[in-house]
């Protein structure tokens, strides 16, 4: 099953998406909120063109898995999401995805470490193989 990952962020919106069998995660793509100030529309037409089954949506939660004040920012734009594109949304604990990102990203050259938007690329990858390896854990 084709999945989309979202790292939602206020600045930009990492994007990742799987292949049919959900196996092989590639980010796809970062859509900056400043130069696109509608970007719940070009996030429905990066849903249509990939034509993934399900989201997988990151949800920011505290050391205690309570909620936050991100997280239900985070709860907002799903609803939002679901309304236009109308696809089943998951939510998998994002804590420091965006930092295990930046990790994984220090052996790089300096210029492409600093790239954030390859950060937010990366952190959708990592959501959706959490959610993946979540899934793995239930069956």
């Amino acid at each position: 099953m084709k999945l989309m990952g979202i790292d939602y962020g206020r600045r930009r919106i990492g994007i990742a998406v799987s292949d049919e069998t959900g196996r092989c995660i590639r980010g796809l793509t970062t859509v900056d909120r400043k130069k696109h100030p509608d970007f719940l529309n070009s996030l429905n037409n990066l849903i249509k063109q990939e034509n993934p089954q399900e989201l997988v949506i990151g949800l920011p939660l505290d050391v205690n898995d309570a909620e936050t004040v991100m997280s239900k920012e985070v709860r907002v734009f799903a609803d939002q999401l679901n309304r236009i594109c109308g696809k089943p949304i998951h939510f998998v604990d994002e804590s420091l995805s965006s930092k295990r990102a930046s990790e994984l990203l220090r052996f790089r050259k300096k210029k492409a470490r600093k790239d954030k938007a390859a950060v937010d690329r990366l952190a959708a990858c990592i959501i959706l193989e959490i959610y993946r390896e979540e899934k793995e854990c239930r069956i």
